[in-house]
């Protein structure tokens, strides 16, 4: 068994840029799903892993919970540095975090299943609505 546990979904774009991460530094893994579309991610058995009831969430050998797939991957590559994620040069790295922050910071909060689901429910959405939003 590994002392890396990776709570996710397969569907999930910031659980696949963990697993990205894990697979580039050869790293084992126990991979542990939850179906978001199911609401796994909201039941008892892990919100009581992780109260955010979010995915990715990390587990350490040592108990250590790490949440967010940014701050995820920045562990991976601080702790576990062979082969490193980042360029060697300052520009580079900047280039990388921007690109990363783009996606993190502007595409994903607006395509994000919980923000879709609260479009619909809460604010009656429908197809239309949802689409305009896309193009905000």
């Amino acid at each position: 068994m590994s002392d890396l546990v990776l709570h996710n979904y397969y569907r999930s774009s910031t659980s696949y840029r963990v697993r990205i991460a894990l697979e580039m530094k050869a790293l084992t893994y126990q991979y542990v799903p939850h179906h978001l579309r199911h609401g796994e991610h909201l039941e008892p058995a892990y919100l009581s892993v992780n109260p955010q009831g979010l995915v990715p969430a990390l587990i350490l050998g040592d108990g250590t919970l790490l949440t967010q797939s940014l701050a995820i991957i920045e562990f991976l590559d601080e702790t576990r540095p062979e082969p490193p994620l980042l360029p060697q040069d300052a520009p580079g790295r900047a280039r990388v975090r921007m690109l990363a922050q783009m996606i993190a910071c502007d595409i994903h909060p607006v395509n994000n299943l919980r923000v879709l689901t609260s479009l619909r429910t809460l604010f009656g959405a429908g197809d239309e609505d949802v689409a305009n939003w896309f193009r905000h």
